[in-house]
């Protein structure tokens, strides 16, 4: 189960420190009563107007809101630029060209054709939202 540190301690393995979030069998969380509190399991939802509500700590938010929006692509593209800091401008750049040579080895290593090496890398990435604005700058709009 997931823990927050609520006072920092020392392990066998080093200092744990205040807030940080651990990985705990079950049996020792009242062992460490005091030091670390349970996190509960992370969930995520959409409200009616499209906006993003969270409870716990999510290891990957991008593939939670990617799992949210699959069907909406627009609404994946604002929710990501606006709670992934990951996808900020200068960002965005180093993530095309991770792209670009996860496609290339896609195309010549696994087989695939150029489109379906694009959307297999764009979708391990987490950029399928953002597409459009690929396909945009190739085209020089």
């Amino acid at each position: 189960m997931k823990a927050r540190v609520i006072e920092a301690f020392p392990t066998r393995k080093g200092m744990l420190s205040k807030g940080q979030i651990i990985e705990i069998p079950p049996a020792l969380l009242e062992k460490l009563k005091g030091k670390v509190e349970p996190i509960s399991e992370p969930k995520a939802w959409l409200t009616e107007k499209g906006e993003l509500r969270t409870q716990g700590v999510f290891d990957d938010l991008a593939a939670e809101i990617v799992r949210l929006t699959k069907d909406n692509l627009l609404l994946q593209r604002q929710l990501l630029t606006r709670h992934c800091g990951e996808f900020d401008q200068q960002h965005i750049g180093h993530l095309w060209e991770a792209w670009e040579e996860r496609v290339a080895i896609m195309e010549h290593d696994g087989g695939l054709s150029r489109r379906e090496a694009e959307y297999e890398a764009a979708e391990r990435l987490h950029l399928l939202a953002f597409m459009d604005i690929r396909a945009d700058a190739r085209s020089g709009n």
